[in-house]
């Protein structure tokens, strides 16, 4: 299977059907925030409830991609796709800048400047963000230690124009996008995927 996990905040629909020529991908709703106060503690129960296994392949996009490193400590992933996401919290300082826990709808606005433009869906689910997850997150990214050392091969996928997030030095593919990648240019970022994961198939 191939797991993807939106960013924060946003749902399924942050991956558009371009993203189902994959085979055997799903994509994933963040659980219901209860008192996950860790990157660690959501990694644990996104594992549970999306019934992610030793094997499978892992998408994740911007938080999501930083909740779904912490899910390699957990499960034998052999491979992760990085969607305008992070491997430490050096990475998100300029994220964290404006998800301040009382400014709840700063990173929708960020995100907004950052893509361009927001389908009009993306706003709605982007306007449905839970305050208690984007605060409890904003904390728990401050606390991360990062990917670290891991067995677990990292693609990365990045926006040129992604300032939440800014391209890292290594870029596996740089497009020219914004943070949003995944839904902006869903098509190339599936067709790049498929196509690593042919390969890997193959050989």
């Amino acid at each position: 299977m191939i797991h993807a996990l939106p960013g924060m905040g946003a749902d399924r629909r942050m991956y558009p059907d371009a993203w189902n020529v994959l085979p055997g991908f799903i994509a994933h709703d963040w659980i219901r925030h209860t008192a996950e106060d860790t990157v660690a503690a959501v990694a644990r129960s996104m594992v549970a409830a999306c019934s992610i296994h030793d094997g499978d392949v892992l998408i994740g996009s911007s938080m999501g991609g930083i909740v779904a490193c912490e899910i390699t400590k957990i499960r034998g992933i052999p491979r992760l796709y990085l969607v305008g996401s992070a491997i430490s919290e050096k990475e998100v300082d300029s994220l964290l800048s404006v998800l301040h826990p009382l400014a709840e709808f700063a990173p929708v606005e960020r995100m907004r400047l950052s893509s361009g433009s927001i389908p009009s869906e993306l706003a709605q689910m982007f306007g449905g963000v839970d305050p208690s997850f984007i605060r409890a997150m904003c904390s728990a990214i401050f606390r991360w230690e990062g990917l670290g050392d891991t067995q677990t091969q990292v693609v990365r996928i990045h926006g040129k124009s992604d300032f939440v997030i800014p391209p890292p030095k290594r870029v596996d593919l740089l497009i020219n996008g914004g943070h949003l990648i995944a839904t902006s240019h869903a098509q190339e970022c599936a067709d790049f995927i498929g196509g690593y994961e042919s390969k890997v198939i193959r050989t």
